[in-house]
C-alpha cells in the first residue's frame, strides 16, 4: 500500500472516530432501536429467505428442496391468477386517492361545519376492518342483503347477482369494500397538508384569471405531491398486505381470482399447511412491494428537491 493510500486510510479513520466521539449520545440512543429492528425484523427476514428454499410440512421438519418451491410457483398458473389479482387490487389505491383529494377540497371549501364533516368522514376508518369485513358480507349477501334486496325491489335489477361465483365481480366487491374502509386515512394527510398551501397562491393564481380547474392543476396538485407520495407509499403496503377483508368477503374465491399474494401466503400456511411455498410466495411479495415503494421514494425525493 502506498504512503498517500496509508495516509487516506488514517484520515478516514480519525474523521469516524470524531464523528462518533461527538454523537456518541445519539448513537446510545439509536442502539435499542437497532438491536429491535436486528431481532425482530432482520432475522426473521433472513430465517424467511431461508425457509422458502426448504420443504417444510406444517408441525413437521423442514428439508432442503433448493429452489423446488419457486419452480413451483412460477409452473402453476393459479399464481399468476394471484399475481394479476394482486396488481389489479393495487388499483384500490389510486381509488383512495381520488376520493380523499375530492373530500379534502369539498371540506376546504366549506365555512362551517369541518369538523362534523371530517369526523363523519372519519367513522369507516375508525372502524375496525374486521367488522367492516362482515358488515358489507353482510350487505352485499346476495339472498338475504340488504343492497340486493332494495335493488331487485325497487326493480333496479330484475334478479339477484350472485357475485361471488364471478372472479371479475368478486374482485371489484373487495376493490370497493376496500377503498371505503381506508380511504379516509389518505383524507387526513392530503387534508392536512391542503390547509398548509399558503391562500396567496391562490389570490395570485385568481389575479391572473384561473379558473378552479386550472388553480388545481397548477397550484394545489404541486403543493400535494409530496403528501401525496407519502399517503400512497404507505396504503399500498397496507393493500398489499391486508388480508382480513378478502377473506371475509370471498375467502380468496371463486377459485384464486380475489387471492391477492398475501391471502395465497394465508391459504398456503394455514390451509395447505405448506409452509415453505408460504414463504416462497412472501418473499416474492415483498420483492414487488420493494419495487412498488422504491418508484415512490425516487419520485418523493424528486418532489422534495423540487420544492427545496
Amino acid at each position: 500500500m502506498s504512503t498517500r493510500n496509508i495516509f487516506d486510510v488514517g484520515k478516514r479513520t480519525e474523521r469516524y472516530r470524531n464523528r462518533l466521539s461527538e454523537n456518541w449520545f445519539s448513537y446510545l440512543l439509536i442502539l435499542p432501536v437497532l438491536v429491535f429492528l436486528i431481532v425482530l425484523m432482520w432475522m426473521p427476514f433472513i430465517q424467511g429467505i431461508y425457509m422458502s428454499f426448504n420443504d417444510w410440512p406444517f408441525g413437521g421438519d423442514p428439508t432442503w428442496t433448493g429452489l423446488a418451491n419457486y419452480e413451483f410457483l412460477f409452473g402453476w398458473n393459479p399464481f399468476y391468477t394471484s399475481l394479476k389479482a394482486t396488481l389489479i387490487f393495487t388499483l384500490t389505491t389510486v381509488f383512495q386517492l381520488i376520493v380523499a383529494i375530492a373530500a379534502a377540497l369539498a371540506v376546504r371549501e366549506l365555512r362551517r361545519g369541518k369538523g362534523f364533516v371530517t369526523g363523519m368522514f372519519l367513522i369507516s376508518y375508525t372502524v375496525p376492518p374486521l367488522v367492516t369485513g362482515t358488515i358489507w358480507a353482510y350487505m352485499l349477501e346476495p339472498d338475504l342483503g340488504p343492497v340486493f334486496g332494495y335493488l331487485t325491489k325497487w326493480h333496479i335489477l330484475n334478479e339477484t347477482i350472485y357475485w361471488g361465483s364471478n372472479g371479475d365481480m368478486a374482485l371489484g366487491v373487495v376493490m370497493f369494500v376496500t377503498t371505503w374502509t381506508f380511504w379516509p386515512f389518505m383524507f387526513l394527510i392530503i387534508s392536512a397538508n391542503l390547509e398548509s398551501i399558503p391562500e396567496e397562491m391562490y389570490e395570485t393564481a385568481r389575479m391572473y384569471g384561473a379558473n378552479r380547474f386550472q388553480t388545481f392543476l397548477r397550484v394545489t396538485l404541486p403543493q400535494l405531491k409530496s403528501a401525496i407520495l407519502v399517503a400512497v407509499s404507505i396504503r399500498l403496503i397496507w393493500n398489499m398486505t391486508k388480508i382480513s377483508q378478502v377473506l371475509q368477503l370471498t375467502n380468496g374465491g371463486p377459485g384464486y381470482d380475489t387471492s391477492i399474494l398475501a391471502v395465497l401466503l394465508y391459504r398456503f400456511a394455514y390451509g395447505q399447511g405448506r409452509m415453505g411455498v408460504s414463504y416462497a410466495v412472501g418473499i416474492i411479495l415483498l420483492l414487488l412491494t420493494i419495487g412498488f415503494v422504491f418508484v415512490f421514494i425516487r419520485e418523493f425525493e424528486r418532489a422534495s428537491e423540487e420544492g427545496a
